[in-house]
């Protein structure tokens, strides 16, 4: 998956000025930069590409699991009957939810702590069958025992052969062999494996 000359800008912001961006399938793929760099931007546009003929390998939109910043999810439900309700949906994966999950079982969804809330969120969009996973800093707010164990719950689906894209502005959970698209300026990014793209990062 690719993007080319790619170019996004708002009236007050240039994001992006003919950058190219490209992507690993059936790996985890990064995009880095600072915030406000348009991170969440890019995401925006992979997830409706069919409108734009310069991403180029991208799966229809409705084989793309999107989960942004912000998610307002408000169910008066038990966890147990939500994860029911997702697994029942056709062509969903089979997952045995980790504990961490299994413990919030029994508790209703409101009642959840903001951590926990997101927690869950982010294990539902895991649970849904798709081509691509795109998340938007799902480490935000997240402890660093529970953004680690997020992670390893989204290296899962590249075991099951999905793409994962996510963008973050941190470096806690990226490996040294990922592939990381980063946002060096807005008319340069540099694309290649953590390991030999840190060495030129400017944060």
């Amino acid at each position: 998956m690719k993007i080319e000359n790619f170019n996004l800008a708002t009236k007050k912001q240039t994001f992006f000025k003919d950058v190219n961006f490209y992507f690993e399938d059936c790996q985890l793929n990064f995009v880095l930069g600072k915030r406000q760099s348009g991170k969440t931007e890019l995401l925006d546009q992979i997830a409706q590409n069919e409108s734009f003929d310069n991403l180029i390998g991208f799966p229809k939109t409705h084989e793309i699991a999107y989960l942004a910043q912000q998610n307002d999810f408000y169910v008066n439900l038990k966890v147990k009957e939500i994860l029911n309700f997702i697994r029942q949906l056709d062509g969903n994966k089979i997952f045995t939810p980790p504990l961490r999950i299994l413990q919030l079982e029994e508790q209703k969804f409101l009642e959840l702590s903001a951590v926990e809330k997101k927690l869950v969120i982010i294990y539902l969009n895991i649970m849904v069958e798709k081509e691509l996973y795109l998340f938007d800093e799902p480490e935000m707010g997240l402890d660093l025992a529970s953004s680690q164990e997020v992670f390893s719950w989204i290296k899962g689906l590249v075991k099951l052969d999905k793409t994962v894209i996510v963008a973050t502005n941190k470096l806690d959970n990226i490996s040294d062999i990922d592939n990381v698209n980063y946002i060096k300026t807005c008319d340069e990014i540099l694309v290649d494996s953590y390991l030999k793209i840190k060495s030129r990062m400017a944060f």
